[in-house]
């Protein structure tokens, strides 16, 4: 069996030095060792030392620059970026002693250990020699109390963020920065969007009680159910046919928000991975939709995600029927000449791509992999598909704007900046009872336990005179 540790350092050094994203999947390609053998080819460790290596992932890439300034007076210089792996385990070892409060000798021998599966045995020495010194800095009685994490000079640090992206929530959120703060430290929520095509959220409820499944319902939609502790999605009543998804309670609010009628002509621009688009087709089964997405990759996705849906829905398994409901098609949304037909289009969901700042609880990668000039780069492309894909929208028809972040020069700023050059443009008004009203939109900030942070805001194109 694969050392669990040994993937975990491997997991993170692709994100810390190669910079790529987190999804909680095992990517075991790295770690061959003939002397080992593995459960299977594709999933090498079993469901649980599956749960531990994404529990040390996640929760090292949660606590990523508070564990790293909690580890640096005990290095007498830098690692290179060869041995980014050997920096990962010690980052682990201390997630595991301050967070998990794994034993002394567990976390350390544990740790110790992997060096082998990296063929790195000169590291054994520096991670022992690294977590004892640590490990007697701390006072045994303080380890019980609940409030004993080591105190951190640098505020950022200490609320384990990065200097730019703490002081942007601040100046953004001076009201609600902590509780946005906590948000992004803290476990996900894992919600459930029920298809009321198939049964009711109550009825649903009910099922998951019958399974000793906690939930309770979510307040700002009548589709959200949240579950009290994760579960694995084999476990939930009906999941292969369809009756329920999982989906943040924030996202769910879309559907609603377009208000897609039937018969309506509706693109989806930016339609990976298809959550959205499977919940539209399930509350309006007869819409005409169109799917797209500019990654080949991710629009398969998509169409795995409304397969499933659908064909739940339909108790069949015919493509056929799926593809009468929906199309897909990989490209650039904003260039209409490569993809539009001239059939105006009804409603648009433009899901613009974002820093993914109101939702670094699901993926706290986010928190290193952003940069604050990436917000730049965000701006122009919501911009340039706000305008690109205006001239496809049918007069009176409506566009429903929306981001996973809080940050208002993706949100409430871009959709000033729109409408100041956009005459055609009308802002409509949201009446929900939710959120913060910005004057040009909605925001949903992150709440822990129950939602992440979502940007909406609905405009709608004046007829022609």
């Amino acid at each position: 069996m694969q050392n669990v540790r040994a993937a975990a350092a491997v997991a993170l050094t692709s994100v810390l030095r190669d910079g790529r994203s987190f999804s909680g999947e095992l990517d075991s390609s790295h770690l061959d060792n003939r002397n080992e053998t593995t459960t299977s080819d594709k999933h090498p460790l079993d469901s649980r030392d599956l749960a531990l290596y994404r529990e040390l992932c996640f929760g090292t890439l949660r606590h990523y620059f508070y564990l790293d300034a909690v580890l640096k007076p005990f290095l007498r210089k830098p690692l290179g970026k060869k041995d980014t792996d050997i920096r990962a385990l010690l980052l682990m070892g201390l997630y595991q002693i301050i967070f998990l409060r794994t034993p002394d000798h567990a976390s350390l021998n544990a740790t110790v250990d992997a060096c082998k599966t990296l063929k790195k045995p000169w590291a054994k020495g520096l991670i022992n020699a690294v977590l004892r010194s640590y490990l007697r800095t701390i006072d045994p009685l303080q380890k019980i109390a609940e409030a004993s994490l080591p105190t951190i000079k640098d505020a950022a640090a200490q609320q384990s963020h990065p200097t730019w992206l703490y002081e942007k929530i601040q100046h953004a959120w001076p009201d609600q920065w902590q509780s946005i703060i906590n948000y992004n430290n803290a476990l996900p929520p894992m919600g459930l969007r029920i298809n009321l095509q198939q049964c009711s959220r109550d009825d649903y409820q009910q099922l998951l009680i019958e399974r000793d499944i906690a939930s309770h319902c979510c307040a700002i939609t009548d589709t959200g159910i949240i579950l009290e502790k994760p579960a694995d999605v084999s476990a939930l009543p009906h999941f292969d046919q369809a009756w329920s998804s999982v989906q943040d309670s924030g996202a769910q609010l879309a559907t609603k928000l377009l208000d897609a009628q039937p018969g309506d002509y509706v693109l989806d621009a930016c339609a990976a991975p298809g959550g959205k688009a499977a919940h539209l087709l399930q509350h309006t089964p007869s819409l005409h939709l169109l799917a797209m997405d500019v990654s080949a990759t991710r629009l398969e996705r998509v169409k795995q995600t409304v397969e499933r849906c659908l064909a739940g829905a339909n108790d069949s398994n015919d493509v056929s029927i799926i593809a009468e409901q929906v199309q897909t098609r990989c490209g650039d949304a904003a260039d209409l000449d490569s993809w539009w037909q001239r059939q105006p289009l009804d409603k648009i969901l433009l899901d613009a791509p974002c820093s993914g700042s109101g939702i670094i609880s699901h993926h706290p990668d986010i928190k290193l992999l952003r940069r604050a000039a990436d917000l730049i780069s965000f701006n122009t492309q919501q911009l340039r598909l706000l305008q690109g894909l205006w001239p496809a929208l049918a007069d009176g028809g409506q566009l429903l704007y929306c981001t996973c972040s809080i940050m208002p020069e993706e949100n409430a700023n871009m959709i000033s900046r729109f409408l100041a050059q956009t005459p055609s443009a009308i802002l409509e008004p949201l009446k929900v009872n939710w959120g913060v009203d910005t004057g040009a939109g909605h925001q949903l900030l992150p709440n822990t336990g129950e939602n992440g942070g979502f940007f909406y805001a609905k405009i709608r194109k004046r007829k022609a005179t």
